[in-house]
């Protein structure tokens, strides 16, 4: 979900071939906070582009190979479903007790795609998810004309129960729809343009749901390493609200109906 901007591939001083990334008049911090999450996913284990250089208007990754056939197999599938679990678990394993939910660095602006983000901490996944993020994004597409005020009210609607049983937080890529998940020429699977916060390993699954593209074999894989907790098919909706409402600020009011469905299944469900 990256905003419009200029790629290149480049050369730099000692003939290596990398990866540019440009944005123009770029939002403070954009492309400091994606190096920081491929710096955080690389510390826990994920394939993620070295960062060779970070600007206010620019990032250097590693070049990635696609030169050759890639493909999605049962095999890359199976892979990115272990790998995906190994992550959420050493995210986990790495926090801190007491951890909150929120910014990984103590910056409390995030992005998804252009649209700034709350990511102050929050102790509950409640505060952090609905009251910091779900419902402030309602407020401002309800503003713009984007969704009817209906939709306030059924975020208001939305209890600490909605999101399953407490877990503690992991590092969630943030944006994880198929198109940031590359196979290079090898096979083996890297994960791209992150919005990377503490957060819910449910994010993460919902985000791949959202527009498909991950074949079943992923999250056989996942929950063999990693099991979820019951119902978590139940509550892809609510996990995808986020990514949802940022859609429709971004895009129109096209997405308002899928975000709406989101919101009435949400407190339908265990209410």
């Amino acid at each position: 979900m990256s905003p419009t901007g200029r790629t290149s591939i480049i050369r730099l001083d000692d003939g290596t071939a990398a990866f540019r990334k440009a944005l123009t008049g770029a939002p403070e911090g954009f492309f400091a906070f994606e190096a920081a999450g491929l710096q955080a996913l690389a510390a826990l284990g994920a394939r993620v582009p070295r960062v060779f250089e970070v600007t206010a208007d620019q990032l250097i990754l590693e070049l990635i190979d696609t030169s050759g056939p890639a493909q999605t197999t049962t095999d890359t599938e199976a892979e990115f479903g272990q790998q995906l679990a190994q992550l959420h678990l050493a995210g986990q394993r790495s926090a801190v007790p007491g951890q909150q939910f929120g910014t990984l660095d103590g910056v409390s602006h995030w992005f998804l795609g252009a649209v700034p983000i709350d990511l102050q901490p929050a102790s509950t996944l409640y505060e952090s998810l609905v009251l910091n993020r779900i419902l402030p994004l309602t407020q401002q597409a309800i503003r713009t004309g984007l969704l009817a005020a209906e939709a306030a009210e059924l975020v208001n609607a939305i209890r600490p129960h909605h999101l399953g049983p407490e877990e503690p937080p992991t590092v969630v890529h943030g944006d994880l729809w198929a198109g940031n998940r590359v196979i290079d020429a090898a096979g083996a699977n890297w994960l791209v343009d992150p919005s990377c916060h503490w957060g819910h390993r449910e994010q993460d699954i919902a985000m791949m749901h959202l527009f498909g593209g991950f074949g079943p074999a992923v999250m056989r894989h996942y929950e063999q390493i990693f099991p979820l907790a019951a119902g978590w098919q139940q509550r892809i909706p609510v996990f995808q609200l986020v990514p949802l409402l940022v859609h429709v600020l971004l895009f129109g009011s096209g997405y308002a109906a899928s975000t709406m469905r989101a919101l009435q299944v949400t407190i339908s469900d265990r209410s």
